[in-house]
C-alpha cells in the first residue's frame, strides 16, 4: 500500500508545474472614462472619473456648472449642492448612485464650515453603511472655492 500511495503523490507533484505553467493569467480590467454628455463642470485637464472592474475613481469637484465650467455663486451651500449634484451626474453615467459611494475626501477652505459640511453631508449620504471620509483643511482651493470633494464608488449590485 505504501508504494501506490507514493506513485501517485510523485506523479502529482510532476504534474502541478506544467498544470501552472499553462495558465493563462487573467485580463487586466480596462480603464473607462465617463463622461456625461455636455458636461464640463472644471476647465482642468481631468476626466471626470475613471471606471476600473467596479471601481469608479471620480476627480476632485470644486462645484462648477457642467454647462459653463464656471464655480456657482453663492459660497460654501450652494458649491455644496453643485458638487453633489455632479457626483450624482457622473454616478449615474457610471450606472451608479450615492450608495456605491465608498470613500469620500473632502478639502475645507475653512474649518469654520466643518460643522455645516457635515449637516450637508448627512444630507446626501444617510443610508448606512456611511462611507468612510477623511476630512482635510487646505489654504486655498482652486478659483477660489469653498470646499472640494474627491470620492470612490464601487458597484456591489
Amino acid at each position: 500500500m505504501k508504494s501506490v500511495f507514493c506513485l501517485v503523490l510523485t506523479t502529482s507533484l510532476v504534474a502541478a508545474p506544467a498544470l501552472i505553467e499553462a495558465q493563462e493569467p487573467p485580463p487586466l480590467p480596462e480603464k473607462t472614462v465617463i463622461l456625461p454628455r455636455g458636461y464640463r463642470p472644471s476647465p482642468a485637464p481631468l476626466s471626470p472619473a475613471i471606471l476600473v472592474g467596479n471601481t469608479l475613481y471620480l476627480s476632485g469637484n470644486t462645484g462648477g456648472d457642467p454647462e459653463t465650467g464656471r464655480l456657482v455663486d453663492g459660497g460654501f451651500e450652494p458649491e455644496f449642492h453643485q458638487i453633489m449634484a455632479n457626483m450624482r451626474a457622473v454616478l449615474a453615467e457610471a450606472g451608479m448612485d450615492l450608495s456605491d459611494v465608498v470613500s469620500v475626501v473632502a478639502y475645507l477652505a475653512d474649518m469654520d464650515d466643518y460643522r455645516r459640511f457635515n449637516e450637508l453631508y448627512r444630507q446626501y449620504f444617510n443610508t448606512e453603511p456611511l462611507p468612510v471620509r477623511a476630512t482635510v483643511a487646505v489654504r486655498e482651493l482652486a478659483r477660489k472655492a469653498r470646499l472640494e470633494l474627491q470620492a470612490t464608488a464601487v458597484r456591489t449590485r
